[in-house]
């Protein structure tokens, strides 16, 4: 997975979908499955959270392989929600490598360096916006009314080998499922799992940690977040700062101008 498809799952999404269903459509599982997830939406940070729209943030970037630390960056991060716009910027100057989504007009763009910009094709766009749906806020926020979602509870009992986690499971009309563990003392997401299917057809179980909780302007964030492929850790993102609601030109979402041609 790209390193902004990954780094979406620390931004926030805009607007909240009420998590109560009409009390006669839910089974007992699902009435625990939805009170579970409004102490988790209260614990981020309640009507704050809900109501987080945008947000702008950087810190260190670093990628792994199976012998441990490969590369390390600095990363800054703009992302606007409703529809979903994303800029992510790795590096500086010469080196930097900048990827932007726009699902408003549903397009992309590369840009490396300071003068090399390239359109992406429809198929990472469509990929991009496959990996926002498996996003810990997004699932949180506006899939709960999705048509054809089911959510299925899972108390400490059916987790092997802790008494502090319950589970969410969110299970849609495509059969694409995304688990999210959630401390019982505290309410925060502590995992989300789910899986992704790779350029070869292969499929892979992605695990996303979050770690470090900071209240910033009335949000509960993690300042941490490690993501883990089929057992092995991939990435870690660590927040230095982050700020909601801010003023985010359009101009950050639309085709970069390379600096040879401004």
């Amino acid at each position: 997975m790209r390193p902004r498809e990954i780094f979406l799952v620390s931004a926030l999404a805009m607007f909240f979908v009420s998590v109560t269903a009409p009390a006669q459509n839910l089974t007992e599982g699902e009435a625990k499955a939805r009170e579970v997830i409004n102490s988790a939406i209260e614990a981020m940070g309640g009507k704050r959270y809900r109501k987080a729209g945008n947000s702008h943030s950087y810190g260190r970037y670093f990628i792994f392989g199976k012998e441990g630390q490969k590369g390390f960056s600095k990363f800054w991060d703009w992302t606007v929600y409703e529809p979903i716009k994303s800029r992510f910027q790795l590096g500086e100057g010469k080196r930097q490598e900048v990827e932007i989504y726009n699902l408003e007009v549903r397009k992309g763009w590369k840009m490396e360096g300071k003068d090399s910009v390239e359109e992406l094709p429809p198929e990472r766009v469509k990929d991009f916006e496959k990996s926002v749906k498996h996003d810990l806020n997004v699932v949180l926020k506006t899939r709960l009314n999705e048509p054809g979602l089911h959510l299925y509870y899972y108390g400490p009992d059916d987790i092997e080998g802790s008494e502090d986690l319950e589970a969410v499971d969110f299970l849609d009309a495509t059969n694409d499922s995304v688990v999210i563990y959630f401390n019982r003392n505290s309410h925060l997401p502590v995992r989300l799992e789910s899986q992704f299917v790779d350029k070869m057809g292969l499929k892979h179980k992605e695990e996303t940690e979050y770690h470090n909780w900071h209240t910033i302007q009335g949000v509960h964030t993690p300042l941490r977040v490690d993501i883990s492929i089929d057992g092995d850790l991939s990435r870690q993102i660590f927040l230095e700062s982050i700020s909601y609601n801010i003023p985010v030109s359009s101009e950050y979402f639309q085709e970069p101008v390379p600096e040879k041609k401004k």
